[in-house]
């Protein structure tokens, strides 16, 4: 009796997480086909050379879905005629050989879909898919890489670079495998370099990451030639779908974890299945907003950032339009969609919980559920008291709550003082571990910190009383 308390009481408390982070969707039909001519090569005279940077920023097998997404883009730029010398591939590669993939070799993006794994570059894997290593792709710089392919962006005045990427985030920040965060002003700085080295003609970025907007809200110019799509805005979670227990689409019964987020399988099926020689990036951006936002007004909002006055360029500019690939589309106007998204920041709750109900009462599998699902609750617990105890010591406990989550206007950036913020950041780390995926939802109380004045002797104070 005992054992089935000690097994159900986490399932209790999580509810109250995951009370408002799941949601349905009725299935719309939508269609913006424009027909517009070009060559019939798909091609515009005198374009150059194509380049792809595809990097899934998380490791771990609740995490799937980010690598199935990376995969799933990389066949649609091999498709498309990309050669493999231009796509560059960050990713941690410890999913399709796990010993808890039910396909051991095969990542798929889809519960009905193809192997989106074979092929891949490994370019930068495990221990090499780092922030530095990011940065010195983007510039060209060989010199400051440590281990993978030695693959860089060297890219040309008339040439064009799509930047993808899908991880979990937080306002200010994007994470990696290993390593330090990407921080939206360093990320910005080194794009401004990149352009004032005349290496691209145009770079398209999508960005898949909870307050993935925060990454350019007020800091990306509009005259550098960067056009961006992020899955949300400054202030809220993007989602994951194809998850258990989706009663039209839910994942082969053998996977306990989510097969792809909203945002990424929803312009990579539009890709898929329309004719990128004739649908442009603005057109596949109103698709993808209007069918992210349409879950009983819980989606995300779908936001673009830069310069928008090349949102008229066919997708064949960027990704190519050669061949077709072989997954199969849960949006296609004529089927169901999925009825059941999971928070970002839940997925690794929701993996749990699914390992725990399917475990055999007794086992050891079931023990070892049980144990990691209480280490996932304890440490949310941890982090959510121990920012709000920070905040008290700071702002006073009437006053703190307020004030640590405090959103500014839009147009503005997070933060004034980015190396303040980055500070702050590390100096909670130092005291009260490591932020979790689900922690860095909290990285707004540091920039907010930081913008109300708090000097770095009372951020060490507060910090040490809070996680003595």
């Amino acid at each position: 009796m005992s054992h089935k308390i000690i097994c159900w009481v986490p399932l209790l408390i999580v509810s109250l997480w995951l009370s408002s982070t799941t949601t349905t969707l009725e299935g719309r039909q939508f269609s913006n086909f424009h027909p517009l001519v070009i060559n019939e090569e798909g091609e515009n005279n005198g374009e150059g050379t194509k380049w792809a940077l595809l990097v899934a920023g998380s490791n771990g097998f609740f995490n799937y879905r980010h690598q199935a997404d990376i995969c799933h883009a990389y066949q649609i730029m091999k498709n498309g005629g990309l050669k493999d010398e231009n796509i560059i591939v960050f990713m941690s590669d410890d999913i399709a050989n796990n010993e808890e993939n039910p396909r051991p070799g095969v990542i798929i993006n889809h519960p009905n879909g193809s192997d989106v794994y074979k092929g891949v570059p490994k370019d930068y894997t495990g221990n090499y898919t780092s922030v530095e290593n990011l940065y010195a792709v983007i510039s060209a710089n060989r010199s400051a890489i440590t281990g993978g392919s030695g693959k860089v962006l060297n890219s040309g005045p008339n040439d064009t670079i799509f930047f993808y990427y899908a991880d979990h985030g937080g306002p200010g920040i994007i994470g990696m495998p290993v390593g330090d965060f990407v921080v939206a002003n360093d990320l910005i700085n080194v794009l401004k370099s990149k352009h004032a080295a005349n290496a691209y003609k145009k770079m398209v970025i999508y960005l898949e990451a909870c307050e993935s907007g925060s990454m350019f809200e007020g800091l990306l110019p509009d005259d550098i030639n960067i056009y961006v799509t992020t899955a949300s805005n400054a202030n809220e979670s993007s989602w994951g779908c194809y998850c258990p227990e989706d009663p039209t689409y839910p994942p082969p019964p053998e996977f306990d974890t989510c097969l792809g987020d909203s945002y990424s399988v929803l312009w990579m099926e539009d890709s898929d299945k329309n004719d990128r020689r004739s649908e442009t990036l603005q057109q596949q951006y109103e698709t993808v907003r209007e069918k992210t936002l349409d879950w009983e007004a819980k989606g995300s909002h779908v936001m673009q950032y830069g310069n928008t006055n090349f949102t008229n360029d066919f997708l064949v500019t960027y990704i190519g339009a050669t061949g077709v690939s072989q997954s199969t589309s849960a949006y296609h106007p004529s089927s169901a969609s999925p009825k059941k998204f999971v928070n970002q920041r839940d997925a690794a709750l929701h993996y749990h919980i699914n390992k725990l109900r399917k475990a055999p009462v007794g086992s050891k599998e079931r023990m070892e559920a049980n144990k990691r699902l209480n280490e996932e609750i304890a440490q949310r617990l941890h982090v959510d008291d121990s920012v709000k105890a920070i905040g008290d010591h700071l702002f006073g406990e009437e006053h703190s709550t307020s004030l640590i989550t405090s959103v500014r206007p839009s147009g503005q950036p997070l933060v004034d003082d980015w190396d303040c913020f980055k500070n702050y950041i590390k100096i909670y780390e130092s005291y009260c571990g490591a932020l979790s995926t689900y922690g860095r939802k909290h990285t707004r109380a540091f920039a907010n910190i930081c913008n109300a004045g708090i000097s770095e002797e009372k951020m060490v104070k507060a910090a040490s009383l809070a996680c003595p």
